[in-house]
């Protein structure tokens, strides 16, 4: 399985908003490598961000924000 479908399948599964370091962290990915491919996700629509203080909080475009 690719890594933007493992990232995509886990904000499904974690509709409450996670950061790049919890994402990274669940799925085993280093941080940069992370960050990037949420920015391709976020380009091409795939998820939402929510910024909240200093974090990022990510969440599968289906939940409304």
């Amino acid at each position: 399985m690719e890594i933007s479908d493992r990232i995509l399948n886990l904000l499904e599964k974690k509709t409450y908003g996670l950061s790049i370091e919890e994402i990274s962290g669940i799925l085993s990915i280093n941080r940069t490598t992370t960050s990037k491919y949420l920015l391709v996700l976020e380009s091409r629509r795939k998820i939402s961000v929510r910024i909240l203080g200093k974090a990022k909080l990510h969440y599968p475009r289906s939940v409304k924000l």
